[in-house]
């Protein structure tokens, strides 16, 4: 019943509300697409607009992929991996991690140096999912936790890193 879905010329089930049965079950997508014979996939933000291996797959069965190319997303999905690639060929890079953090207290030292406001943000993410800003040491273990689920839940992947904050960037 969204309007997106009654304006379109077709709409097709694809699974349950939760993203994990539907939007991220990239075998159901891709063999829908087959099904119905698309001549694109369109991944809209978030999921798998960077997700290399759904748009590899698209690839291979023949559907354009109507977003980065998955070599583009290999080289700069990863937000840490892109991260590593810019500081490699000394692009200058906001202050913050360029792997993802292993735990707690890792993140709470990094944190304590980069000095807050910081942000933690989802390696994998993307349309602005999977990001928290963290004020003060003490929100710091809730937002980690949060920002971990919802990665895992909207990229199947919960790496986290931290970069700073930048107030007032204009």
């Amino acid at each position: 019943t969204s309007p997106h879905a009654k304006f379109a010329d077709e709409a097709y089930y694809i699974g349950e509300s939760a993203a994990s049965e539907s939007y991220l079950n990239k075998e159901k997508i891709i063999s829908l697409a087959l099904k119905i014979k698309a001549d694109a996939i369109h991944p809209g933000y978030g999921f798998f607009s960077e997700n290399e291996s759904f748009i590899s797959e698209v690839e291979s069965a023949g559907i354009t992929f109507i977003g980065p190319s998955s070599k583009s997303v290999r080289m700069m999905g990863s937000k840490t991996a892109a991260r590593q690639l810019m500081q490699e060929h000394n692009v200058p890079i906001v202050p913050g991690t360029t792997s993802p953090i292993d735990n707690l207290f890792e993140g709470l030292d990094i944190a304590d140096k980069i000095g807050y406001p910081i942000l933690l943000k989802a390696s994998a993410g993307g349309g602005g999912k999977g990001m928290r800003k963290v004020e003060s040491k003490e929100e710091f273990a809730s937002a980690l936790e949060a920002t971990k689920r919802e990665a895992l839940k909207s990229f199947a992947d919960d790496a986290v890193y931290i970069e700073k904050y930048i107030e007032n960037p204009k």
